[in-house]
């Protein structure tokens, strides 16, 4: 059984209330000195823990923040990894689960946090933001819902737009779009249709799934359509498709040039290296470290949705015909899924402190 203040009161011979207010350390109580270093001691040495859910009932802070993720992919699990990151160097540690792909169970699973005290929640990667009907009455925080529906998030259309619009101001008249039928995309499609339409382009948007993911299939949509640059909606997808076409006798960029969007740390070592559109982890995590402080602070519960936008960055490599970044350092603690992380990790150097 877990050790309570009422054991630690009988041991000491005070009442509860002294202890809690020593264990508190509550500078206006009239617990003297000589108690309070009493409980203290006891308290080590009996292990004591407080109970997180009975001091947020009461009105106190546990420094604890719920994180419901969905993990299993590179760019979620990093950004997963940062949020924990930027709360800890906060003084806050952290409570997380899997985030259940039933939209329905979310409010469950946001109340079971609730019930163990934590003093805040934050939801990354949910298909959608729920009605805040159904979410406990706590802070809460919305970061890159699949929808778009956020609280925090990527401005996914500019995602699109700034892809698409470098392959242009390659002087290529024919983007193509190509993507896996998803909703959390839609958004990086919409940018791709902007770009061509602000730069007088053509383009046609590919659906994979519609070809059964067939490659030859998509190779002969791209002679048919002369396509010339192809916009990807993620990096896996555009460093296979390379890899295909390369196989295949194409050269790219000559024959056809290509960008995809993410980050992920791999896009170095393809063949030529990956032009791409990063998404900024580390500024998502601080922007959701921020607000679900704040809300916190303020004691502002449920889900409000602030809509904030993240500005994503170009990153420029060989398949779109830029020249190719030399490669002057390797690792020096560790490797990880993200391009971002990787520099940030392993010299303490930002992109977003150059030019790409």
């Amino acid at each position: 059984m877990p050790v309570t203040m009422k054991d630690i009161a009988a041991l000491i011979g005070v009442s509860r209330q002294a202890v809690a207010a020593a264990l508190e350390g509550n500078g206006h109580t009239r617990v003297s000195q000589e108690t309070r270093e009493k409980v203290l001691k006891v308290a080590r040495e009996l292990n004591y823990i407080p109970n997180a859910a009975a001091r947020s009932l009461k009105g106190g802070t546990t420094k604890t923040i719920g994180i419901i993720s969905s993990p299993g992919m590179p760019y979620s699990d990093a950004v997963f990894a940062e949020i924990c990151q930027v709360l800890r160097t906060r003084g806050y540690s952290y409570l997380a689960t899997d985030l259940i792909p039933e939209i329905t169970e979310l409010p469950q699973v946001c109340q079971s946090l609730a019930s163990r005290g934590v003093d805040g929640i934050i939801v990354a990667g949910a298909p959608r933001t729920p009605a805040k009907l159904f979410m406990p009455e706590i802070p809460l925080v919305f970061c890159r819902t699949i929808d778009g529906t956020s609280d925090i998030d990527v401005n996914r259309e500019d995602t699109g737009y700034i892809g698409t619009a470098h392959l242009l101001e390659h002087g290529h008249k024919t983007v193509a779009y190509l993507g896996i039928h998803h909703s959390g995309t839609r958004l990086r499609k919409n940018g791709w249709k902007r770009a061509l339409q602000d730069y007088g382009a053509g383009g046609i948007s590919i659906d994979l799934q519609s070809l059964e993911g067939s490659a030859e299939r998509l190779k002969e949509i791209l002679r048919k359509e002369k396509v010339t640059a192809l916009f990807c909606s993620n990096d896996f997808l555009a460093g296979k498709v390379m890899r295909c076409l390369s196989m295949s006798g194409w050269n790219i960029p000559g024959d056809i040039a290509v960008a995809g969007c993410d980050g992920n740390s791999f896009i170095e070592y393809t063949t030529p290296t990956l032009t791409t559109v990063i998404q900024p982890i580390h500024q998502i995590a601080e922007q959701c470290a921020e607000l679900i402080l704040e809300r916190i602070r303020k004691k502002i519960n449920g889900v409000i949705l602030s809509k904030i936008d993240v500005t994503p960055k170009l990153w420029t490599g060989g398949s779109c015909g830029c020249s190719e970044h030399p490669i002057r350092s390797l690792y020096r603690i560790n490797s990880t899924g993200s391009l971002e992380k990787d520099y940030r990790l392993n010299f303490n150097h930002s992109l977003w402190d150059e030019e790409s």
